[in-house]
């Protein structure tokens, strides 16, 4: 069983890995002279398309977390930039977006038993 969650978590991984290589190549000629504020923006939407895919793995909450930091730096590594001045803020970044988003799930559920 360990080895299939180990393979499971690899394909999501190569998944997240492939989809944040494509959003940082769409963004990436335009990143020679940004701004800090526009560097984060990609961060966050990499992170964004990164979060997505690793929902859909089977690793559990501090895994999917990894996994989409992982993602982000590696695949703007691999554009060229550094993001060592914001993992801080990705990482709080994340926390928020899984909190934004149970707290949405729980909204709905609970209006659905209101019904």
């Amino acid at each position: 069983m360990d080895i299939i969650s180990l393979l499971t978590g690899l394909v999501g991984l190569i998944s997240a890995g492939i989809t944040a290589y494509f959003a940082v190549k769409t963004f990436i000629k335009s990143l020679k002279d940004k701004k800090s504020t526009e560097i984060w923006n990609l961060i966050m939407v990499v992170a964004d398309a990164a979060m997505k895919e690793a929902e859909a793995s089977q690793l559990d909450g501090e895994g999917k977390k990894q996994l989409v930091m992982d993602t982000v730096k590696a695949g703007l590594e691999a554009a060229g930039l550094d993001i060592t001045d914001f993992i801080d803020q990705l990482s709080k970044y994340i926390d928020d977006t899984i909190k934004f988003t149970k707290e949405m799930q729980k909204a709905k559920e609970l209006k659905e038993l209101n019904k």
